[in-house]
């Protein structure tokens, strides 16, 4: 082999393992978010005693500086999950602020590093 096609070859091979991430990157970090669930209620009048019901609904997320993270729609069942770095962040569910209900607020939730935190919404359908 002449010295410019070795020299391409080991130019090439080192760039490749450069390239392509080692064990320990391609396992990654153990990841980390929110789980939960959304419900809304009452979803009877009052004294009857109906439980709040699974809500499917649209929720954004946001960091603790208001920049846009993501937006993900929650199940038929008002479960959601999404990973995210550790951190401070904001869940504002559609309709979050209004004033005709369903009436809901924003949630602030804090991510744990290798955990997912736990949140469930609720929104208040209005009923009396």
């Amino acid at each position: 082999m002449n010295k410019t096609k070795l020299t391409l070859f080991i130019g090439l091979g080192l760039l490749v393992g450069w390239l392509t991430p080692s064990a320990i990157q391609a396992a990654g970090p153990t990841h980390s978010g929110i789980i939960g669930q959304v419900f809304i209620g009452p979803t009877c009048p009052s004294g009857f005693g109906c439980p709040d019901r699974p809500f499917q609904t649209s929720i954004s997320v946001y960091s603790d500086t208001g920049r846009f993270i993501t937006r993900f729609t929650t199940d038929s069942k008002g479960e959601f999950e999404v990973t995210l770095k550790p951190g401070r962040y904001v869940l504002v569910p559609d309709g979050a602020g209004s004033i005709p209900p369903p009436y809901v607020a924003a949630v602030e939730v804090v991510v744990q590093k290798k955990e997912f935190t736990p949140v469930i919404i609720t929104y208040d359908s209005g009923l009396r």
